[in-house]
């Protein structure tokens, strides 16, 4: 078999890309492409010892766990200690889930080697590409859409918060759950964003802005401005894209609250980097939380 050395780079880059994608979607870090393709490079430093013998002692298990931890490093910059211990260990977590992945397809489906074609060498084991494709792709379906549902239903009494929003000098205490698949940011400002159901923050806003808002979101878009264009509302004004299942593309009203205060776990979390999300249904239907928490807010 004649083993191209441009084609397992690419490939061994790529999935080192990924499994830094997945660590990051499923503790809710900010995915930046340069630090993640600079991580899976690192990761990339063991073929080196394909090309020459002087640098076999890459395949050596303490130099393979400071790339990882190297990789880590310069993919999320920790905060502490705490961080970077949670991060490594879903680093080696997902990479057995992949690893995992790509043996169970190879098996399940009977491949011998000798048959096989079109192969690549990934840790002296004969790998079909395609198997590896639908190795990552099932493992992403996995985390994005499978996991935050799993971790919801498990988890709901653990994981619920409770929050006091502030906007224009008036409190207001809402139930929300710390959601994992709540990744949604402010555009503008790059804060978090906490998804609170109308209902449940109307009593603070305006007479008008609730008529609006009342309306739904396609509508309230194309009618806010002219309310809010005169009042101290212009300011906090947000407008927040997102995708969700059956909607592939949308847009949310958002407002800027002078601050948010997070319960949790006998601590109490204040920030003025958050953006509140406005939704127009419930979002329990149980009505066990009336708001969405964006995990990172909870972060040191």
């Amino acid at each position: 078999m004649v083993l191209y050395f441009d084609v397992v780079l690419l490939i061994n880059l790529l999935m080192n890309y990924m499994i830094l994608y997945f660590v990051a979607l499923v503790l809710n870090l900010k995915r930046e492409f340069g630090r993640l393709f600079l991580g899976a490079i690192l990761g990339c430093l063991f073929l080196i010892s394909v090309i020459s013998e002087k640098f076999i002692m890459l395949q050596s298990f303490p130099i393979k766990v400071v790339i990882s931890v190297a990789m880590i490093l310069v993919s999320f910059p920790p905060k502490n200690f705490r961080d970077f211990l949670k991060t490594l260990s879903f680093f080696y977590l997902i990479s057995f889930m992949m690893g995992g992945g790509v043996l169970a397809f190879f098996y399940l489906l009977n491949l011998r080697q000798n048959l096989l074609t079109n192969t690549l060498i990934l840790n002296n084991i004969s790998v079909q590409w395609w198997i590896l494709l639908i190795s990552a792709l099932a493992l992403f379906l996995f985390l994005k859409f499978i996991w935050p549902l799993l971790y919801s239903i498990l988890s709901k009494d653990t994981f619920l918060a409770l929050m006091t929003i502030v906007i224009d000098g008036k409190p207001i205490e809402i139930k929300g759950l710390i959601d994992t698949g709540n990744d949604l940011f402010d555009p503008v400002s790059k804060y978090p964003v906490i998804i609170v159901e109308l209902g449940a923050i109307k009593d603070i806003l305006s007479k008008d802005l609730q008529s609006i808002l009342e309306k739904g979101p396609e509508e309230s878009l194309s009618n806010i401005g002219e309310t809010i264009a005169s009042s101290n509302w212009a300011s906090r004004f947000r407008i927040i894209p997102y995708e969700s299942i059956g909607k592939r593309k949308g847009l949310m009203i958002g407002f800027k609250p002078d601050l948010v205060k997070i319960q949790h776990n006998d601590k109490i979390k204040t920030t003025k980097e958050a953006v509140i999300g406005i939704y127009q249904r419930a979002l329990s239907p149980e009505g066990t939380y009336r708001a969405l928490l964006n995990p990172i807010l909870l972060h040191d």
